[in-house]
């Protein structure tokens, strides 16, 4: 299986015990990815991440953060580099979307990644090489497959 890069509210999503089938959805996909070890991330994404879930009104404990990041530190996080910084600035001439998702399509570009699974983004859309997946919407392939 190609490795699959998984953006912030992917992760987010994934804490989120309340919430019903997307939790589920996105619990599937990350049991996958690491049974496969074809998880993939950023170092953005990361950090994206620790901010949101330890500000949010019902926030996640500082220390359970950190340990969900440092799990997701044995996938390798993408380092932003110029090059990234040139990818992404790229997608975002070509395509209008957030800086910040363009970042994510750039570090999954980067990372060798031809899908990304987000919350965000269209399903099924493809911005430079890399095809959006939403957990809802695509279920995980069997490892089998």
């Amino acid at each position: 299986m190609n490795p699959v890069f998984v953006d912030t509210s992917v992760l987010i999503a994934a804490e989120d015990v309340a919430g019903g089938a997307l939790y589920t959805a996105t619990l599937a996909w990350l049991d996958l990815l690491w049974r496969s070890r074809t998880g993939r991330t950023g170092n953005q994404a990361l950090v994206e991440f620790y901010d949101q879930v330890t500000t949010a009104a019902a926030s996640m404990p500082q220390g359970d953060a950190r340990a969900a990041i440092r799990r997701y530190q044995t996938w390798t996080p993408w380092k932003t580099d110029a090059a990234t910084l040139e990818t992404a600035w790229a997608v975002q001439a070509r395509h209008q979307l957030d800086f910040g998702d363009c970042l994510a399509v750039a570090c999954a570009q980067h990372s060798g990644c031809d899908r990304m699974l987000s919350l965000h983004l269209p399903h099924g859309a493809e911005f430079g090489g890399v095809t959006v997946l939403h957990p809802l919407r695509q279920a995980p392939p069997s490892l089998e497959a």
